[in-house]
């Protein structure tokens, strides 16, 4: 899948560094270098990036399958990145890699905070469908539970 200057791939090793920085830059409990190598190395677990023309790595989605189901671990895009379809992309990405392996529900949690995250899921269709009290750290926040069911 392409956008008009960036390209979605699977990440490969060399793009860890890359990611770690989108983790920093976007969160404040931040996954770090060795935490996202075990999971790129993890054979029920993916991560795509989005990778510029210019070789930058603005931005990445990560998710464990877990036979019919899959889980979204994170979706992040740099901050100068935003705003340009970006994170649509890596989603809709993630949709067909879920389709191939056999997904059929896809599930992630995000801070109810999180308003523009929160209308992004929904527009690919993710229902909510609970709450996790108190789920995140720094600050602590509520998670919203959504799953989206893939067709």
């Amino acid at each position: 899948m392409s956008l008009p200057s960036f390209s979605i791939r699977p990440a490969v090793l060399c793009d860890i560094p890359a990611i770690a920085g989108i983790e920093t830059a976007c969160f404040s409990d931040p996954w770090s270098e060795k935490a996202l190598t075990e999971t790129m190395e993890n054979p029920i677990a993916a991560l795509l990036c989005a990778k510029s023309g210019d070789g930058i790595t603005a931005g990445y989605v990560g998710v464990y399958f877990m036979g019919e189901d899959a889980d979204i671990t994170n979706v992040a895009v740099l901050p100068a990145h935003r705003r340009k379809g970006l994170a649509d992309s890596l989603i809709t990405a993630l949709e067909a890699l879920c389709r191939e392996r056999g997904v059929f529900r896809l599930h992630l949690e995000v801070r109810a905070s999180n308003v523009p995250a929160i209308a992004l899921y929904e527009k690919h269709g993710f229902l909510r469908d609970g709450l996790r009290r108190n789920y995140y750290r720094n600050p602590r926040e509520d998670a919203v539970l959504m799953t989206l069911q893939i067709s």
